[in-house]
C-alpha cells in the first residue's frame, strides 16, 4: 500500500468496496481539470501574449512623426494627478501640415520646455494629434501581462468548475447518505421524526 505521511494515495484507483462512483467520477475529474491546466493555460498566454504585442504594435500603423514647436512654456512637473508614469505633460504646439497650412493642438512633451523650443509629435494620416505608439520593448511588456493575465483567467475558471463540481458530488453524496441512514433505521424499526 502506497503512503504519504499517513494518507493512502491513489485510494480513488484501487479496489474498495465502499468507493462509490462518485469518487472515480471526481477522480478523473481532478485528472482532466490538471490536463486542462497544463495544456491549455500556456497555450492560452502564449497566443494571448502574441495577440496583445502585435495589437500594440498595429497601433504604430498610419502615424508619423512630424516636428512642432512649443507654443508655450511647458509646465515644469507633471501634475500629480495626470497618470503619466514619466516627466512629460501636456503643452499647446504647433506644426506644419504637409500643404504648408499650420495646426495648433495640444501635445504630451517633456516638462519644462520653453516656448518656441522642437518637439516630437505624432498625427494620424487626417492630420490629427495622437499619443506616441508604444515602443517594441513596451509592446512585449504588454503581451506579456495580457497573457499573464489570461493564463490566469483560464486557471480561475478551470479550479472554479472543478470546484464546483466537487461541491455538487459531495451534496450527492451526503443525499444518498442521509438515504442510506433513512432506509437502515427503517429496518430496524425506529421512525424518522
Amino acid at each position: 500500500m502506497l503512503k504519504r505521511g499517513g494518507r493512502v494515495l491513489l485510494w480513488r484507483w484501487r479496489r474498495n468496496p465502499l468507493k462509490r462512483r462518485s469518487d472515480v467520477a471526481e477522480a478523473w475529474i481532478a485528472v482532466a481539470a490538471a490536463a486542462v491546466l497544463l495544456l491549455m493555460v500556456p497555450a492560452v498566454g502564449v497566443m494571448a501574449a502574441g495577440v496583445g504585442e502585435r495589437s500594440a504594435l498595429d497601433q504604430a500603423q498610419g502615424l508619423h512623426r512630424t516636428a512642432a514647436r512649443l507654443v508655450e512654456d511647458a509646465p515644469a512637473t507633471p501634475s500629480r494627478f495626470s497618470g503619466m508614469a514619466d516627466d512629460r505633460v501636456r503643452a499647446t504646439v504647433r506644426w506644419t501640415m504637409p500643404d504648408g497650412s499650420s495646426r495648433t493642438g495640444e501635445a504630451l512633451v517633456a516638462a519644462g520646455g520653453k516656448a518656441g523650443s522642437s518637439t516630437t509629435v505624432w498625427l494620424d494620416n487626417a492630420g490629427r494629434l495622437r499619443p506616441a505608439p508604444p515602443t517594441p520593448a513596451q509592446a512585449r511588456s504588454l503581451g506579456a501581462a495580457l497573457g499573464a493575465a489570461a493564463g490566469a483567467g483560464v486557471c480561475v475558471l478551470v479550479v472554479g468548475i472543478w470546484w464546483a463540481v466537487r461541491v455538487r458530488l459531495d451534496v450527492r453524496r451526503r443525499a444518498q447518505w442521509d438515504r442510506a441512514w433513512a432506509d437502515f433505521n427503517s429496518r430496524r424499526g425506529h421512525r424518522h421524526a
